[in-house]
């Protein structure tokens, strides 16, 4: 649940000159209305679109901004129909600090023979934009450029990817990531300021006790659990663990979900052990963890914040995302072993082998050993992505591409897959990884997704690397 419930809100700023002293075109401004309300409705497939109306002067400018403000847009598009001095839509944005895309967009795809100046005066906007994105970059500010026709799907597909990058950065800073318990001792990546993070990516951290999960736990019954059990059975998916464990590791899930939505968290990063030496609880939460990233509330263990964050990006990309670890270089095969304990996202498990849930082989509580999801991943194109903290509060987003191969899974308790690298060989890809600053963990989620994930990056103000 964001900070400020909200939709993704897109301010749109649509200008030209048509009337001053000397240019006497104003009987276009009909006309003018119509098209900025043409793309307004364009721009809705991608979010809430506030339109303040096309505007000419400097004072129609500022009260466009102020508009915009109000309604605390997560990015503007700005489209010139026509020429308009740089100095008016420079009025409007010096007021907003949200990313900015300059949509160069036009009605028709040429420029016909039957073709009249009032066709250039909605169309000409090439005109106008050098000094406008000059501007821009005169004043230090970064924008996004989208050229192309309204109608042609691609121009529009392209689009998409920047608005989808917009939405991944404006839901990292409206996000809320609770930590439970503390990272894992000695674990360097994961030592980072939390302040910084806030600072830097938008995000809040706010710690929750383990006993409200213990609390919450207690207060979920075995009729409720038993409810959640079936729901599984009812998916297809084989339960291996002994009922009474069962039951156990499926309050421990509801506990999870009931703080998490009492608390409003995005994401949680979480420490897995902190129930084992509990005597009420007792077990591993990794069935409730990866119930969770289903249901698309990312969790990480060992409290990583970091890759919390990186799953929120991949969650506005792709839809869904997952938690991973590089284990073993197949050299053979060039390919590299994923995998990590419990955690995963069953929703994107192969259907063909199936999915298990079985007790884990890693972690014994009080109570013994809790369940776990076992599958493996389903074949195809996928994106790594990873936010490495690189010193001084700085972070950096690092992607690569590759696809998920199809295999049987082995008999590890865990979710799993192998990795193929684009790039080529696993040697290279591995070195590539290790000097790009990353955690030992990192998200994943199917599409080639580099180019939003870069875009991202920009909009958030953090380094890129793409390996």
């Amino acid at each position: 649940m964001p900070i400020v419930e909200k939709d993704f809100t897109i301010g749109l700023l649509v200008t030209a000159l048509l009337e001053d002293r000397y240019n006497k075109t104003g009987h276009m401004r009909d006309e003018a209305r119509r098209v900025a309300a043409r793309y307004a409705e364009k721009l809705g497939r991608f979010g809430t679109v506030v339109n303040p109306g096309f505007f000419e002067y400097e004072d129609e400018a500022a009260r466009a901004a102020r508009e915009l403000a109000a309604k605390a847009v997560d990015c503007v598009v700005v489209v010139e129909l026509a020429y308009q001095k740089g100095l008016i839509p420079m009025r409007a944005l010096r007021e907003l600090r949200v990313p900015i895309i300059v949509w160069n967009a036009q009605l028709v795809d040429e420029f016909a023979e039957d073709a009249n100046f009032d066709l250039i005066m909605v169309n000409s906007g090439m005109a106008g934009l050098p000094e406008l994105t000059s501007a821009l970059i005169r004043a230090g500010r970064d924008f996004h450029l989208v050229t192309g026709c309204i109608d042609d799907p691609a121009t529009m597909d392209r689009l998409g990817r920047v608005l989808r990058a917009a939405k991944a950065a404006a839901r990292l800073r409206n996000s809320r990531i609770g930590i439970i318990g503390h990272p894992y001792e000695g674990m360097t990546d994961l030592m980072q300021d939390n302040f910084a993070v806030m600072e830097t990516l938008g995000a809040t951290c706010w710690p929750i006790q383990p006993d409200e999960v213990t609390d919450a736990f207690l207060a979920a019954t075995e009729k409720d659990a038993g409810r959640l059990v079936e729901e599984e059975r009812a998916k297809g998916r084989k339960i291996e663990v002994e009922a009474p464990l069962m039951l156990r590791s499926a309050r421990l899930a509801l506990a999870l979900e009931s703080v998490v939505k009492a608390g409003g968290y995005d994401a949680v990063a979480e420490f897995d052990q902190a129930w084992l030496a509990e005597e009420r609880v007792g077990i591993i939460p990794f069935y409730g963890t990866s119930r969770m990233v289903e249901r698309h509330v990312p969790f990480t263990c060992e409290a990583d914040v970091l890759r919390a964050a990186a799953m929120l990006v991949l969650e506005e990309l792709a839809g869904h995302a997952t938690f991973l670890e590089h284990y073993i270089l197949d050299h053979k095969r060039d390919r590299v072993f994923e995998s990590h304990d419990g955690h995963g996202n069953p929703a994107l498990a192969d259907g063909r082998h199936g999915v298990r849930i079985v007790p884990t082989i890693y972690y014994q509580g009080v109570h013994g050993f809790g369940a776990s999801f076992s599958y493996s991943y389903k074949p195809g194109d996928v994106t790594l992505l990873s936010i490495g903290s690189v010193g001084g509060g700085r972070f950096q987003l690092i992607a690569s591409r590759g696809t998920f191969e199809e295999m049987k899974p082995r008999d590890i308790a865990a979710p799993q897959t192998f990795f193929r690298w684009k790039g080529g060989s696993a040697t290279e890809f591995s070195e590539r990884w290790l000097r790009a600053a990353p955690s030992h963990h990192h998200a994943a989620a199917y599409g080639d997704l580099v180019a939003e994930a870069a875009t991202t990056a920009r909009m958030m103000g953090i380094g890129f690397v793409e390996v």
